[in-house]
């Protein structure tokens, strides 16, 4: 994962000023998360995978999928990235042109896993000190895991925010373990 995220900055850097330029940075953002979706699907990677297919024919099927929004430039960078062989990255390609893109809208994108779901006021209190934390807007992501078995866990960006019953026994674990 952390090398196709190497490989795929440049390409990200590359649509995102393209994007900057032409005023469409949401339309890419877009085409980009529809991409990467396409790319992830596992009928789709033995599609791009199967040396059978050529490369006309796996551009003809992305561009059906992707219909208006794999025209013009887009559709260039498409080709662009099945030329290279790189349609593998799309997915990574689209997360770093969106953290791109939040850094530009001076956004923050917060991911919170919860082990239930949270109550509209507790994500509200959470969000808000996030805000108040990074000086930012924020976008809040939930997701469930039930192995944390309570508490919660916040992620922006490579900050770790661990309120977990889980992480608090694994730490607890730790200072044992150093003794």
């Amino acid at each position: 994962m952390q090398e196709n995220l190497t490989i795929a900055r440049p390409y990200a850097q590359a649509a995102f000023e393209t994007a900057r330029e032409a005023g469409t940075i949401a339309q890419w953002d877009e085409a980009l998360q529809l991409l990467g979706a396409i790319v992830a699907d596992a009928a789709m990677r033995r599609v791009i995978l199967d040396p059978g297919v050529s490369r006309q024919r796996l551009l003809e099927l992305l561009f059906d999928l992707g219909g208006q929004h794999f025209t013009g430039t887009f559709g260039n960078f498409v080709k662009v990235l099945v030329a290279a062989r790189r349609l593998d990255i799309a997915p990574e390609i689209a997360q770093v042109f969106a953290e791109r893109r939040a850094a530009q809208d001076n956004v923050a994108n917060v991911e919170l896993v919860s082990a239930f779901p949270l109550e509209p006021a507790q994500a509200e209190r959470i969000g808000s000190a996030m805000r108040k934390r990074l000086g930012k807007e924020i976008r809040i992501t939930q997701t469930i895991d039930q192995a944390l078995i309570g508490g919660a866990r916040v992620r922006v960006g490579d900050m770790v925010y661990d309120a977990s019953l889980r992480g608090g026994l694994n730490q607890l674990t730790n200072v044992f373990n150093l003794k």
